[in-house]
């Protein structure tokens, strides 16, 4: 019985080496470009947080996002072989370039923008709430830790400052009175109040 004929053997289409790497150099060079492009998009959405209006840094850094179909080929790179899966590409890389470009600038030592928290406070060592605390003393040796995302600078009892002593602020109040005390740091954001009333 004969032998049927094989068909002819699949063979691999030609590598073309040189046109891989000038595709790749298009895409290293587009990319870096997008990269570059959330730096002054990162600044802008810095600025606008700064002067209060975070949610319009957040849409100018989208916004940002979307200019890059007119800043590609001003600079030169060839769009028109782009398809959707590119454009979804670069901005997801302009994305979050700029949101982690962001949120570096907006932490120190860039800036500061978070309040110091009191973290607890002790009348005569002994730990209380906020509030009413009985004193038994003319005075009352009151014990402050506050922290902050930098360093807490200033604590006050009312009109009188705490001193800084192993971590904690410490000072000697006069019974029957109200004090707010308060926690400060370098860029002279201020706690959320703690009103101690020492009876």
């Amino acid at each position: 019985m004969p032998k049927k004929d094989k068909g002819k053997e699949w063979t691999p289409p030609e590598f073309d080496e040189l046109e891989f790497m000038k595709k790749e150099m298009r895409a290293a060079k587009s990319t870096i470009i997008v990269v570059l492009w959330t730096l002054p998009a990162a600044l802008i959405s810095f600025g606008l947080t700064l002067a209060g209006v975070a949610v319009v840094a957040g849409f100018a850094g989208i916004g940002m996002m979307f200019l890059l179909k007119w800043i590609l080929p001003l600079l030169k790179v060839d769009i028109s072989v782009y398809k959707r899966k590119d454009w979804i590409g670069h901005g997801a890389t302009f994305f979050f370039s700029w949101l982690a470009f962001w949120i570096l600038l907006l932490n120190p030592p860039f800036a500061d923008l978070t309040n110091p928290v009191i973290l607890s406070v002790s009348v005569d060592s002994i730990p209380r709430q906020c509030g009413l605390v009985m004193e038994s003393n003319a005075t009352a040796a009151v014990s402050v830790r506050a922290g902050d995302n930098v360093a807490v600078t200033l604590v006050k009892a009312g009109a009188l400052d705490l001193t800084p002593q192993g971590g904690t602020w410490v000072g000697n109040l006069p019974k029957g009175a109200d004090y707010s005390i308060v926690a400060y740091d370098g860029a002279g954001h201020a706690s959320v109040p703690c009103l101690l009333q020492l009876r």
